[in-house]
């Protein structure tokens, strides 16, 4: 399973709350159905067969191949000019 540094799990929260999406909202993690990428979104729920990542109020929920392909992983974040920016340490 993917690990959340602090620095993640806050940008994970700040992100959900600039939003006002309700609690229990966080990031998702899935592959793109026309690409071998992932992507990354902000939803309200997970899917029903995601597997939910929670650090503190951070919720991070992860498609099933998006767990398998990140496993052992730490995801990390920093802000930068664009705002914010994850990036996956194997």
């Amino acid at each position: 399973m993917v690990q959340l540094t602090d620095d993640a799990a806050t940008m994970i929260v700040d992100l959900v709350e600039q939003c006002s999406l309700p609690d229990g909202a966080g990031l998702r993690i899935a592959p793109r159905p026309d690409h071998p990428a992932l992507t990354m979104s902000l939803v309200e729920v997970g899917a029903p067969r995601d597997v939910v990542v929670q650090a503190d109020r951070a919720r991070l929920f992860l498609a099933p191949d998006a767990d398998r392909r990140l496993s052992g992983a730490v995801l990390d974040a920093r802000r930068n000019q664009s705002g914010a920016a994850f990036f996956v340490q194997p």
